[in-house]
């Protein structure tokens, strides 16, 4: 007899056929729909076996549904979404077939969330069926372009006083509110605040959800004969609808449900491919016209595109100057039934994108300074969102010179994600330090703190008439609070203990910009050769061209410029830098938008012996490879390395 939960719901799985064969269905054909909501004429459900699971599967509406699902429809305790699935309470439904079945159950008593949640459902599926027949006491879906029409086909309602049922069941005071009821499913909807005045304290709650996250119109999914639109917010759904009867429209209800998306897509493929039916939807993407939009229009393609579907951005050429389609419907109606009418005859809108991209460009700085004049004049101004790849033979400072491009880069108040695969978070903070401690020194040779000097705490040693050194530890505490001033833009990732793959550092970059949207990090890694292979059994060419590969798609998918540091091979070190240099570490050359490698000057190699710190290194960078720009261009640096600090050549 099966104890844990695994193991009996495992057990009740597999009763799937005896339930049927209980209903009187033979599963050796096909047999007719058991979806109250599917008229089917023609048998056109079966048994689905595949993957070990049983499920009856329906070749007509796409229902895919194991016993849990079966039992709670015939058994009507539970309700079929537009896009198939059931909503049920499935402990209730578990509980009933296994005292079917004869199964016993460890003794469970539901948690006082489960309770509410359920409550909160039932009066959901109430709201919703209640509020239609009030939706001739507003007249905000007027104001919002919407007509009557449309806002029945998808049983919008409204409420002149309502109230968020869920703190209203934990019996906290609420305030009644006149929302329009919007469903996205059947017991789950959106409610928009109708006043025309609402005071700021109440703004952030003018947009509430009630339930668990659905698309809305989710169902749209289910056909390819009509374009799809997708689009945030539910009303930008309902606009497009409105201008034009030749499409769809599919709502997000957020950006942060792309994986609800992927999931509806999913099953719709699931149940295209077992029907071996076509399916090639046209699908148009329209998140709003602002920074966080653009991201989740670049994310949601990229999302389509590993389930091998097209996605088109088409927000700018859908609402023009507008902040939404709906914004775009209340000004023009006209207007955005044309912008349809052009997109669906070129959905790529590849030239006018490009151009709108380019008089944006017009009043947007496009780069970042490195801070190295003469460096950014050699990269057209600074970074671009591009592939940048470092080169330089051991202990010639390569670290030191990207984490003084990331310092600067920090000081100009942008972040930067330093991932630090040898050095450690408080060397590296050091080092930034000592550079300070060198730039502010002036004439004084004295004041200048290498990053050890600072570490073993030198500017703080005392003696029984105080500080030893009291203008050192001045000069250096000063130093602390210039760098207080700007170094939270600068996030060191110490990687030491727990080396990152290329595919860690992608998910902690990605889930920075989906928490700030209108920031663009630059990424610096240090370096690329130690990194974590990204699956088991890689060869080191194949690591690190995988490694690039995945680092890339930080560039085009949240438009950040990402630093590269790969180190030379052995047989190059003595040689001027080159191509060569690169060639045994995979496909970096190939992957890199700039590729460039740090050298020192001809006839300047240093003389180890000579201790001084004031004399400095002579190294140049040598850009080898520049995509969209000049190549076999070289620039000059005097390097301090005792106090961490590149100064560029400039040309007279």
């Amino acid at each position: 007899m099966p104890k844990n939960f695994n193991e009996i719901k495992s057990e009740l799985k597999s009763k799937l056929l005896d339930y049927l064969s209980d209903l009187g269905i033979n599963t050796n054909n096909k047999f007719n729909c058991i979806n109250p909501y599917h008229d089917d004429k023609n048998p056109s459900m079966g048994l689905d076996k595949k993957n070990g699971s049983l499920h009856v599967h329906c070749f007509g509406c796409g229902a895919h549904w194991d016993i849990f699902d079966v039992y709670a429809v015939e058994t009507k305790q539970g309700t079929v979404n537009s896009d198939g699935t059931v909503t049920y309470d499935f402990k209730k439904i578990f509980s009933d077939l296994a005292i079917k079945y004869g199964i016993n159950l460890p003794d469970y008593k539901p948690s006082q969330e489960d309770l509410l949640d359920q409550k909160v459902g039932e009066m959901a599926q109430y709201t919703i069926q209640v509020a239609q027949a009030h939706l001739d006491e507003t007249d905000y879906l007027k104001k919002r372009g919407i007509s009557m029409e449309l806002a029945k086909r998808f049983h919008i309602g409204y409420v002149p006083t309502w109230g968020n049922p869920k703190p209203a069941l934990e019996g906290k005071k609420i305030q009644q509110t006149p929302r329009i009821i919007i469903p996205t499913s059947t017991n789950t909807y959106l409610a928009r605040d109708t006043r025309s005045n609402i005071p700021d304290e109440e703004k952030p709650y003018k947009k509430t959800k009630v339930g668990k996250a659905h698309l809305f119109n989710g169902k749209a999914l289910l056909q390819d004969t009509k374009p799809i639109f997708l689009v945030e917010g539910e009303f930008d759904a309902l606009s497009i609808m409105e201008a034009s009867d030749k499409v769809e429209a599919v709502a997000l209800g957020s950006t942060q449900n792309q994986r609800i998306l992927k999931d509806a897509l999913d099953r719709v493929k699931h149940h295209k491919d077992n029907a071996n039916m076509p399916y090639d939807p046209l699908i148009l993407i329209a998140m709003d016209n602002d920074d966080a939009g653009d991201m989740a229009n670049h994310q949601i393609a990229q999302l389509l595109k590993g389930m091998q579907f097209v996605g088109h951005i088409v927000t700018h050429a859908l609402v023009d100057n507008h902040k939404d389609a709906n914004e775009a419907l209340i000004a023009d109606k006209a207007r955005l039934a044309s912008n349809i009418e052009k997109i669906l005859k070129e959905p790529d809108q590849y030239l006018d994108n490009l151009m709108k991209r380019i008089e944006q460009n017009l009043n947007k700085q496009l780069f970042i300074p490195t801070g190295f004049s003469n460096l950014d004049k050699a990269l057209d101004g600074g970074l671009y969102p591009q592939l940048y790849i470092i080169g330089a033979v051991s202990s010639l400072g390569k670290t030191t010179f990207t984490l003084q491009i990331a310092d600067s880069i920090a000081r100009q108040k942008r972040p930067v994600f330093f991932f630090s695969l040898e050095t450690s978070k408080d060397t590296l903070t050091e080092k930034n330090i000592s550079k300070i401690t060198f730039e502010t020194a002036g004439d004084d040779s004295s004041l200048p703190q290498t990053a050890r000097s600072i570490d073993n705490g030198y500017f703080l040693e005392t003696g029984k008439d105080g500080f030893k050194h009291p203008k050192v530890m001045k000069h250096v505490t000063k130093a602390f609070s210039m760098y207080k001033e700007y170094y939270q833009n600068l996030m060191i990732n110490n990687g030491i203990t727990n080396r990152p793959s290329a595919q860690d550092i992608y998910n902690q970059v990605q889930a920075y910009c989906v928490r700030h949207p209108d920031l663009h990090p630059v990424v610096v890694v240090d370096y690329l050769q130690i990194l974590k292979p990204m699956r088991d059994n890689m060869t080191d060419k194949e690591a690190v061209t995988s490694s690039v590969a995945k680092l890339n798609e930080l560039t085009e998918k949240f438009h950040a410029p990402v630093i590269l540091i790969s180190s030379f091979n052995r047989q190059n070190y003595d040689s001027p830098v080159s191509m060569q240099s690169f060639k045994e570490s995979g496909e970096i050359e190939y992957y890199s938008d700039v590729l460039m490698g740090l050298q020192y000057q001809d006839g300047q190699k240093p003389d180890f012996e000579d201790t001084d710190p004031m004399t400095s290194r002579k190294i140049e960078a040598v850009i080898l490879k520049n995509r969209n720009g000049v190549s076999k261009s070289k620039v000059g640096f005097d390097f301090y390395s005792a106090f961490n600090e590149f100064i560029p050549e400039i040309d007279n």
